[in-house]
């Protein structure tokens, strides 16, 4: 459960992040009271350090692989896709099944009811997308 918190606080931040917050990570999971081991909280700061520095090729991903458009999509699902996506290509902690299950079930906990679906097809389409392009 604890890496699942770590992944929740990883989206809060990069959704924070999007309105200009420049807090530094640890002091964010101080406030917000998690993740609360050690190598959690190093794996969240991963998780939004990479997410920071990748973000223009993340975004990019996004707006390749979303049909309907990025522009239409809320700011948190877009958020939860940004870590997922991170999560996925760039660390190789998790089997990538797992990685897209843990961003839905965080969709569910953040996102509207179609949240949900929207994340399980992007990061699916990227997962192959990405794999075919190696």
């Amino acid at each position: 459960m604890s890496r699942r918190k770590a992944r929740v606080v990883a989206v809060q931040y990069i959704y924070a992040y999007e309105f200009g917050t420049s807090e530094n990570p640890f002091a964010f999971m101080d406030f917000v009271g998690h993740p609360k081991k050690e190598n959690d909280r190093i794996f969240c700061k991963k998780l939004i350090d990479g997410t920071i520095e990748n973000l223009e090729i993340i975004d990019r991903l996004i707006k390749k692989y979303a049909t309907k458009g990025d522009d239409i999509m809320a700011i948190i699902d877009k958020c939860i896709l940004r870590v997922g996506i991170y999560e996925l290509l760039f660390e190789n902690q998790a089997h990538p099944v797992v990685v897209i299950n843990e961003y839905v079930n965080i969709s569910k906990e953040l996102s509207t009811p179609s949240g949900k679906a929207l994340i399980n097809a992007i990061l699916d389409r990227v997962l192959k997308g990405e794999k075919n392009e190696r």
